[in-house]
């Protein structure tokens, strides 16, 4: 019988990625060679936070895991994806979206798997306009763009759409070119080691997200 989705789960992929790379991020950090120590303390404490809420509420499960991550000052990364966390919660919370909700939308995507259900076309907009809005307003809180009231606008959308073809001109599966385009975008990819892991963190997510229900290992 398949575990359910949550989180955590979704958390403790991405954290194994991360633990095999972690040599290798440490190696791309060249000012101070603990990137790939510093993205397994993140996850540890997201896959830790994530699991300690026991309602099925995504939003409020994201904000416990923002606010521990924020609680790490020496860790400047955690910094980063607290915030960003923290921005794709509200934008979830708005919508009332749920993991149910995101993950046929994945599958959809990345296997062409036919959506059900919640997933009418108005709720693929919700998500898909919640996605972007919470980088949108993730890539202002960074500071990309000064004097910005946040949310989405037409240069940010345009950016996106630029991203999104360059990221297709390189070839890869759909899993690939949709990471390179969120990495892209978000300030994940501002600095190169922060990109790598960045890549490794949403394709992890995105495969979890992506895997039939029936697929699922037991916990």
């Amino acid at each position: 019988m398949s575990s359910p989705l949550n989180l955590s789960r979704l958390f403790q992929a991405v954290l194994d990625e991360l633990v095999e790379k972690r040599a290798e991020l440490n190696r791309l950090d060249h000012h101070n060679q603990n990137h790939g120590d510093h993205m397994v303390e993140i996850f540890q404490v997201a896959v830790w936070a994530a699991g300690e809420m026991v309602s099925d509420d995504l939003a409020a499960a994201m904000d416990n895991t923002a606010q521990l991550l924020q609680q790490l000052p020496e860790n400047g990364s955690a910094q980063l994806y607290g915030r960003g966390l923290a921005c794709l919660a509200a934008e979830l919370r708005q919508r009332n979206i749920t993991l149910d909700d995101l993950a046929p939308y994945v599958q959809a995507y990345v296997q062409g798997a036919q959506r059900q259900g919640s997933d009418a076309p108005g709720r693929s907009a919700d998500i898909l306009k919640a996605l972007l809005s919470a980088l949108a307003e993730w890539e202002r809180l960074e500071g990309e763009q000064p004097g910005s009231e946040g949310g989405l606008n037409l240069g940010y959308l345009l950016g996106v759409g630029m991203a999104y073809m360059q990221a297709r001109s390189q070839g890869g599966d759909k899993l690939q070119t949709l990471a390179d385009t969120v990495v892209s975008v978000s300030p994940m990819g501002r600095v190169p080691h922060r990109r790598s892991s960045g890549l490794t963190v949403v394709q992890a997510l995105l495969r979890e997200l992506g895997k039939p229900s029936d697929a699922s290992e037991p916990i």
